[in-house]
């Protein structure tokens, strides 16, 4: 019976047998990208680039700026519970599991 359908269709066998071979491809690539991810070469940002001294003393500018920026914020010493005022107790603290070594 089957000789017979490929006899009278003979494009159902090459079509099941292309199908089958794109399930298992679609089937292998989620399995192979991380393989592929880590072979890829990475960034190398201004790697062989020499800074003039203009790019240098700006950079050394714009890092003290961000260190005095950071200097200035206060330190947070007002709790930021939203629902401190609602708790009646303080929240129990779970206790330490007692291990004992023999």
């Amino acid at each position: 019976m089957n000789n017979l359908n490929t006899m009278i269709y003979p494009g159902r066998v090459s079509m099941r047998v292309f199908r089958v071979a794109m399930l298992v491809g679609v089937m292998t690539v989620p399995v192979s990208l991380p393989a592929f991810a880590q072979m890829m070469p990475g960034f190398k940002l201004n790697e062989g680039k020499q800074l003039t001294e203009e790019e240098i003393a700006r950079n050394k500018a714009n890092e003290d700026a961000a260190r005095a920026a950071r200097a200035k914020i206060p330190d947070a010493k007002v709790s930021s519970d939203p629902w401190a005022t609602v708790r009646t107790e303080p929240a129990a603290k779970a206790p330490k599991a007692k291990t004992s070594a023999k």
